[in-house]
């Protein structure tokens, strides 16, 4: 059994490769004519081959965990979309051209598994590194830096689009403050998933919990940004 700070160090490479390789795509994919709902499915495609060729090379219960959390957390965040789509109405996933999953596209939950395990697992060696309360404002301030580059690229690669709101380009500001809501509670969820004594239950509530943050998260953004300003 390899000692926990290779597999550490180990999973930190795997969560850096599916970054890079997140950041390098959608660049590519800018203003593409031909890219859709199509070119995002097979970017998810191929980080969750570099996740799970990880997990079942080392045997690596602790990364099977940090992704059964963002794949629950994926599901849940639907209803988030839901709400953007029909209750806000600034959300359009038309330009995708994709199958859809009740109101999202059907690769939209393990985007966001990809996206959860990334900024999750970053924000709780960030936790270990500088303390808690710090690890999480960094992981909150990466949530609200990281995260909105992907909104606005995926406008370019015809992946989504917002209308009807208050924009910075082409990203919501409300979702801005959405994605600081939800990058604070990140790096804890997914230290709760990963923990020693964690099962897939645990995996699950803390995805559960994370999928919440999406809702209220969206909520408050847009009351703040939309209703209060």
């Amino acid at each position: 059994m390899m000692e926990a700070k290779p597999m550490d160090r180990a999973r930190l490479r795997t969560i850096l490769a599916t970054i890079a390789l997140s950041v390098l795509t959608v660049t590519l994919l800018y203003d593409k004519p031909w890219s859709s709902g199509w070119t995002a499915s097979v970017l998810n495609a191929v980080s969750l081959s570099l996740f799970l060729g990880h997990t079942l090379f080392y045997k690596d219960r602790v990364m099977a965990r940090l992704l059964l959390f963002g794949l629950t957390f994926g599901i849940v965040e639907l209803v988030a979309d839901a709400l953007c789509v029909r209750y806000t109405r600034t959300l359009d996933y038309s330009v995708a051209r994709s199958p859809m999953l009740g109101l999202s596209p059907y690769w939209m939950p393990t985007a966001w598994m990809v996206i959860a395990a990334q900024i999750g697992y970053v924000g709780s060696r960030l936790m270990v590194r500088f303390g808690t309360g710090v690890g999480m404002s960094l992981t909150a301030l990466l949530g609200a830096v990281n995260i909105p580059f992907y909104e606005e690229m995926a406008f370019h690669a015809h992946w989504w689009r917002y209308m009807n709101c208050r924009m910075l380009g082409h990203t919501p500001l409300y979702i801005i403050g959405a994605e600081l809501i939800i990058g604070f509670s990140l790096g804890p969820l997914a230290a709760w998933a990963m923990r020693g004594r964690s099962t897939a239950r645990d995996a699950i509530y803390a995805g559960l919990v994370g999928g919440l943050s999406t809702i209220w998260g969206g909520l408050i953004g847009y009351g703040l940004v939309e209703r209060l300003l």
